[in-house]
């Protein structure tokens, strides 16, 4: 595994790289929250030292001017000093919190792909009406994102819808930046024409990333397209009111000239605002079915105590480390019922990023798939990302009923509590998105004392203790001094004094 060292954190190690950057999973060293970590490209600090610490020291100076729980928040930045011995250049790095989500380009791509079906129009409104959230608080920051698209926003099941990816953000103060940059099919006609920029470039870039969010495609198919004044956006004819007001706002947001679309994202803002509060997602019915299952909706959800590797469903989830070696814990009993080949096949692909979850056969396990979902490092959960991914991965493998464990609760010492909320939560969601072919899903502890600890947040978040449920309306603790009269009005006592 590669590695870097950051003073004041421990670095787990590469969770993922991009075009020009490299993601890093790390943990602050004394408060042992999980961070993410951004440095550039070996190659681009190499050719270009002073440029390379430029970009990264801008990128954290912008989104440290945003002050917004929509924007994923700058928690520190430097240089790390190279080796003289060798002439290596210093390295920069941005310090930013972590998501512990799906970014929305991976959820669209791989529902559409497990289950023949899109996002729904009330999650693509509540996604796009905090991401004008996060846009507006940027802008009165005098920033200009310039590269929205779906794999820069993320969703946590628990903290909501965050944007990031500031890497090629600009300040208005700073005048026409002196490149094109941008991801071509959600750039403005300004950006590729390498025009003035603004709000209402971001204005754009919004637009067509709720039209990739509702469509699974952009609404331009080519460059000739952005900058063609008589092409419009392809979108498919609307089926009902809802859509085609949603649709009206988008084609605004995408006017390729500017004076016709809005100068900023107020009015998308308040638009989006209107159809989240129009298009109220569902609420499955809640209930209690014994001592030890939850139905949500046409969820069955059971707690148990027990052995998982005894378990029987379609899909059993590992709780795995990132060398996906099952030498302890849920691991080790799975390996031990179900043969050493599971270890081996895991094993078969390297080392996986934090956050992961791969799929391997069962061996003698009854069952027909084994997940092995990376939760969790040294205190760092990564449980709701490793989780969502199993159980899209079970909708790819059309599962019905699916066994873990509580994620991360072992060796990796995630609480339990806090398992269960990022378990539950995401479930929650997953569940309301809809279109899911799972049915039942048992989740699996070790002793008693835990499940009643996990059950009892799971009822809490799944809505079974909503104060929404109490049935009976509060109309203020009776005053034992008024005085009614028996029609039931007020009156004041003229011998009173003082009245």
């Amino acid at each position: 595994m590669r590695e870097l060292s950051v003073p004041g954190y421990d670095v787990w190690g590469l969770l993922g790289e991009g075009g020009m950057s490299e993601v890093w999973l790390a943990k602050h060293e004394v408060l042992a929250t999980p961070v993410v970590i951004k440095t550039l490209r070996r190659t681009l600090r190499a050719s270009d030292t002073q440029g390379a610490a430029a970009r990264i020291l801008q990128e954290a100076r912008l989104m440290a001017r945003v002050s917004s729980p929509r924007i994923v928040r700058a928690l520190g930045a430097g240089q790390i000093p190279g080796d003289d011995g060798e002439g290596a250049a210093p390295t920069p790095f941005l310090v930013q919190e972590y998501v512990d989500g799906l970014d929305f380009a991976e959820l669209d791509r791989r529902r559409r792909a497990a289950l023949g079906v899109g996002l729904p129009l009330w999650l693509v409104c509540h996604v796009m009406r905090e991401i004008c959230k996060g846009l507006r608080a940027a802008h009165q920051a005098g920033v200009i994102h310039r590269d929205l698209k779906p794999s820069n926003v993320f969703g946590e099941a628990q903290s909501g819808i965050r944007l990031g990816d500031f890497g090629i953000a600009v300040a208005r103060s700073d005048g026409a930046p002196t490149e094109t940059a941008g991801t071509l099919p959600f750039m403005a006609p300004e950006q590729l024409r390498h025009g003035e920029l603004g709000r209402f470039t971001d204005v754009w870039g919004a637009g067509a990333t709720a039209c990739d969010l509702r469509y699974g495609s952009n609404p331009f198919k080519s460059v000739g397209e952005i900058l063609d004044p008589n092409t419009a956006p392809r979108m498919p004819p609307p089926t009902s009111p809802a859509e085609a007001y949603f649709q009206d706002v988008v084609r605004r947001m995408l006017a390729k000239d500017v004076r016709d679309r809005p100068a900023d994202v107020l009015a998308p803002l308040s638009h989006f605002a209107t159809l989240t509060k129009a298009l109220e997602p569902p609420e499955p019915a809640v209930n209690r079915v014994g001592s030890c299952t939850l139905h949500f909706g046409q969820l069955e959800v059971t707690f148990a105590t027990g052995d998982i590797a005894r378990a029987s469903a379609d899909a059993i989830v590992s709780s795995a480390n990132f060398e996906l070696r099952m030498r302890s814990g849920v691991g080790e009993a799975l390996r031990l019922r179900g043969g050493d080949e599971i270890e081996r096949d895991a094993m078969a692909g390297g080392e996986q990023p934090l956050g992961t979850c791969i799929r391997t056969d069962p061996g003698a396990l009854e069952t027909k798939h084994v997940f092995h979902a990376v939760s969790a490092w040294n205190e760092v959960s990564c449980v709701g990302r490793a989780f969502a991914r199993a159980l899209i991965l079970a909708e790819e493998r059309g599962c019905t009923s699916i066994a873990a464990p509580a994620l991360g609760t072992g060796a990796a010492r995630v609480g339990v509590e806090m398992c269960a909320n990022a378990m539950m939560t995401t479930l929650r969601w997953h569940a309301m998105l809809g279109g899911t072919r799972i049915r039942k899903v048992t989740v699996w502890l070790d002793s008693e004392a835990k499940r009643r600890i996990y059950q009892d947040i799971a009822e809490e978040v799944l809505g079974l203790r909503d104060v929404r449920h109490f049935g009976q309306t509060d109309v203020g603790l009776p005053d034992d001094e008024a005085m009614i009269s028996p029609e039931g009005a007020t009156f004041l006592d003229p011998h009173t004094p003082g009245r």
